[in-house]
């Protein structure tokens, strides 16, 4: 029986890989990213939009990961084991940390009202 408020149609599922997504930054980072490069690589089956959210789920998480440490190779780099290196290292690992977070928060809010990410069409 269905509640008068409740969904009239089935949901494509787009909050997984979400999910799985906010996992990897702020809970469980290695499995995290292992079951997102699973869905990623098992999502030719699935409808677009959960498609779609996966897609650019993945791709977010490997930008991250490649802008945070090349940025801290940079400062290591630059400064070398110092206090410089450190706190330019700490301050741009949280700040990138904290816009990728942020991302996957809008993320999440696009998938539950269905409609697709903020991300680029060519690449989903």
């Amino acid at each position: 029986m269905q509640y008068s408020g409740g969904q009239t149609k089935a949901s494509s599922g787009a909050v997984v890989p979400v999910v799985w997504y906010l996992l990897n930054l702020l809970a469980l980072p290695a499995i995290g990213f292992a079951v997102l490069a699973w869905l990623y690589l098992s999502s030719e089956q699935v409808p677009a939009l959960r498609r779609a959210h996966t897609r650019a789920s993945f791709y977010m998480s490997m930008i991250g990961a490649a802008l945070i440490f090349s940025g801290v190779g940079v400062f290591w780099l630059l400064f070398g084991n110092t206090g410089n290196f450190w706190t330019g290292a700490i301050v741009w690992a949280i700040v990138l940390h904290t816009s990728f977070v942020l991302w996957g928060m809008v993320s999440l809010a696009q998938a539950v009202s269905e409609k697709p990410p903020y991300f680029p069409r060519q690449f989903l």
